[in-house]
């Protein structure tokens, strides 16, 4: 596949994700709400069933959460650590220059 189709398929997906994302904030909806309105607009009828919005849906954001957190089951997928453990890390280093600063000590 051409790098130029590539580019092509990621641009139409990040368009219509930020789409899809600006409407749900601004309208302030229930998905399936949002999803029912969507049918309504692109096809002229509601939707019978659970769709491809739900298929994407559903991928997008199990996606997203494997790529945010760096994990897929027991598995790290890189070495990075993942927003837990930097959180961790760094109320660790609170406690620890709390405890400094009521025992007297300075740095």
């Amino acid at each position: 596949m051409s790098e130029k189709i590539k580019v092509l398929i990621v641009s139409f997906i990040v368009l219509f994700g930020a789409a899809f994302a600006i409407m749900s904030f601004n309208e302030d909806v229930a998905v399936t709400d949002l999803f029912e309105r969507l049918y309504q607009i692109v096809l002229g009828e509601g939707a019978e069933s659970n769709g491809i919005l739900e298929f994407t849906y559903a991928l997008g954001i199990s996606s997203g959460i494997i790529v945010f957190f760096n994990h897929f089951g027991n598995k790290k997928i890189k070495d990075d650590p993942t927003p837990l453990q930097i959180k961790m890390w760094q109320y660790q280093q609170d406690v620890t220059e709390y405890e400094k600063s009521e025992s007297g000590e300075s740095e």
